[in-house]
């Protein structure tokens, strides 16, 4: 794929920015929009040019610090998605893409592409969040299940419905009633299905 990129350049936050403009020939659908980056300030690097500053860090899509406005969109013309998992399958051949920083007066520029995001951080440490959706699996201990639902889930999950297992839980039910008869009273004193149906002698065979 041959791409143009027009990138704003910023030395820092006191300096005047520009668009600059680049070509890349040898990008391929498979890249992400960061890998595209890397290969751009590998070039850059060779002809002992500044590179490009950009934010990343897990770069699958979770931490949301790849925060690039692509083609005036936050994190590209995919909805949901990160800046870091946006493919350049998402781009026509010969395309031209621009992107710059966010343009909010709370993330003032540091140079670049990169922003500082110190006023998000202070509501984190806050103990506030952002739910925002990046198109990412969420967190599973942030949802929390009830210990009975869990239960009948991992339950669910190892059955595979042959019913062997019935008359083993009735015949382990019943031994543990006759052990524990003093804590359990009630149950201890009432016959489980099994005993009730003839199929359990209680215990005495070893089930």
């Amino acid at each position: 794929m041959h791409i143009t990129l027009k990138i704003w350049r910023q030395k820092d936050g006191n300096s005047q920015g520009r668009f600059a403009t680049y070509e890349l020939a040898d990008v391929t659908p498979d890249m992400s929009f960061l890998e595209m980056m890397d290969m751009l300030n590998t070039d850059l690097a060779k002809k002992g040019e500044d590179t490009i500053a950009f934010d990343s860090d897990c770069r699958e899509g979770i931490c949301g610090s790849c925060c690039i406005q692509i083609d005036g969109r936050p994190h590209g013309p995919l909805r949901g998605v990160a800046a870091c998992q946006l493919y350049m399958r998402s781009f026509q051949d010969n395309a031209t893409i621009v992107a710059e920083p966010f343009r909010a007066k709370a993330f003032p520029i540091i140079k670049d592409l990169v922003i500082d995001r110190t006023a998000l951080d202070r509501i984190v440490q806050a103990g506030g969040f952002v739910s925002v959706k990046t198109g990412g699996a969420p967190e599973a201990n942030s949802i929390p299940i009830p210990k009975p639902v869990s239960e009948l889930a991992f339950e669910s999950a190892a059955c595979i419905g042959c019913g062997a297992c019935r008359r083993l839980q009735e015949c382990l039910r019943h031994a543990f009633c006759r052990r524990q008869s003093v804590a359990l009273g009630q149950i201890a004193s009432r016959p489980s299905r099994a005993q009730a149906a003839g199929s359990c002698d209680g215990g005495q065979d070893g089930c």
